[in-house]
């Protein structure tokens, strides 16, 4: 499930931008009141442990202003989807795309909280990846924007080979130039096609 940046369900946590007075604005307990049904209904579907959830706590993207207390907010949301035994939750360091450091947030203590597979993003290199692994910080590393421009991702962050550059021109047009038409690795003595 999508409950970052901006989207529906984030609406509904963020004080910044959920006016609403009845059971599902105000508190705290009434802004995640949304986000738990919405994954209670799913996981009746599929399953806990088919289910993932997707957070972005303090990304200002699509002009989703910041809650004022984030950190209590998603303390709270991750308490509430306990019961769920949810796969993984996944969750947006800093800004979408942007700076890590946008805001204060405690991600240590949120993963705390959760007994599941911990997925960090946002702008991790290869090194900075390994080393959240390493250390327990993370479960798992997910790369998005650096699949386009390396179809061949996993090849290269494992071979520790160089990542080729995004097109930003091209990144969300209609066409596979720029967006499906980047070439795998290939050595100096490799040829195309």
């Amino acid at each position: 499930m999508h409950g970052a940046n901006g989207y529906l369900i984030d609406q509904f946590l963020r004080d910044s931008i959920n006016d609403r007075q009845d059971a599902y604005g105000g508190p705290i307990e009434h802004r995640v009141r949304f986000l738990r049904e919405v994954m209670q209904a799913v996981c009746a579907e599929i399953g806990g442990a088919r289910t993932g959830l997707r957070l972005s706590p303090v990304t200002p993207v699509n002009d989703a202003g910041q809650d004022s207390d984030a950190q209590a907010l998603f303390e709270h949301a991750v308490d509430q989807l306990a019961p769920l035994k949810l796969a993984f939750l996944h969750l947006i360091e800093g800004q979408t795309g942007g700076p890590r450091d946008v805001a204060p947030f405690d991600y240590a203590a949120l993963r705390r909280r959760f007994d599941g597979a911990w997925m960090v993003n946002n702008g991790y290199s290869r090194d900075m990846a390994l080393a959240a692994v390493a250390s327990g910080a993370a479960d798992l590393v997910a790369f998005g924007k650096p699949y386009i421009g390396n179809p061949d991702l996993v090849r290269r962050l494992r071979d520790d080979l160089p990542l080729a550059a995004l097109n930003p021109k091209t990144l969300y047009g209609g066409s596979a130039a720029g967006y499906t038409d980047y070439p795998a690795f290939c050595a100096d003595h490799c040829t195309l096609a």
